[in-house]
């Protein structure tokens, strides 16, 4: 069962998740300098849980350096993608490949064997992120990156879930979690640019980029609560929810174009994120 609690824990972070991304893909500089504004703000945010929660347990940091070595391929395949194709293209691709891995290696990872409702609620949110994401006609490199990108996520999410369950502490887990993921390829875009030319580019965008990497810090967090006190697979599975604000927000604000293809597919995620959540109340 996922407790109330969880889910709505869950779909707050997909709406969250959804907002950074469009910070990432809206930009109208140069997309690595605002991705390292990004990874700042979320070791900014890091900081701050480490000085108010501490350390993690000395089991959990074998989780966290894996985890860390794998968020450098996901943003680097991220940033790619997104200068390559559509952000409705892109994101929800990656987004839609992560559940069934994740649901996969929950079985074999933790044994967690999901019910039948949960089970279809996977495959349907699966299915439906991939009908809203998939373009015939989109850029071939795009759609590489995207399935690096979703290869990627899976395998973070599920290090970071067994991670915290490990430490049993979801705050100082994520705090040095967010420094050691973000901080990395800050330094490095900073080390390219060069600190003079990296704070030229920045200007302006300041207060936006490191906003954006709270959220996404803060975003991250709820889903490892909700992961402590749920299923893993599942739980990922609802976050991809997130591919519903994307498309919304994409349409809306970038102008892009949502066909009525993708946006059947935005049902269907619906009616797998409503398998999960009754089958859950049940």
């Amino acid at each position: 069962m996922i407790p109330v609690s969880a889910l709505a824990a869950t779909l707050l972070s997909a709406l969250l998740h959804a907002g950074w991304n469009l910070f990432l893909k809206g930009s109208a500089g140069d997309r690595m300098v605002d991705l390292a504004l990004l990874g700042l703000g979320g070791s900014l945010f890091g900081c701050v849980l480490i000085a108010g929660f501490g350390a993690p347990v000395a089991g959990a940091w074998p989780f966290i350096l894996a985890s860390s070595a794998i968020h450098l391929v996901y943003w680097t395949a991220l940033m790619r993608g997104y200068a390559a194709g559509d952000m409705s293209h892109v994101y929800t691709i990656a987004r839609g490949m992560a559940p069934a891995l994740v649901t996969a290696g929950a079985v074999l990872a933790a044994g967690e064997l999901p019910g039948l409702g949960p089970a279809a609620g996977v495959l349907a949110i699966s299915a439906g992120v991939m009908l809203v994401g998939v373009n015939r006609s989109a850029p071939l490199p795009a759609t590489l990156w995207a399935l690096l990108t979703g290869c990627a996520i899976a395998g973070y999410s599920l290090v970071d879930a067994l991670g915290v369950r490990v430490n049993g502490d979801v705050f100082s887990y994520k705090g040095w979690g967010a420094v050691f993921t973000f901080l990395p390829i800050s330094l490095v875009v900073i080390a390219r640019r060069g600190p003079a030319g990296f704070a030229a580019q920045a200007r302006g965008r300041w207060g936006r980029g490191l906003a954006a990497g709270a959220v996404s810090s803060a975003g991250f967090m709820l889903v490892l609560w909700a992961q402590m006190r749920a299923p893993i697979g599942p739980i990922t599975a609802l976050r991809e929810t997130s591919v519903l604000f994307g498309a919304a927000l994409a349409a809306l604000l970038l102008k892009e174009k949502v066909t009525p293809r993708r946006w059947a597919g935005a049902l269907v995620v619906c009616a797998g994120a409503m398998l999960i959540g009754f089958s859950s109340s049940n």
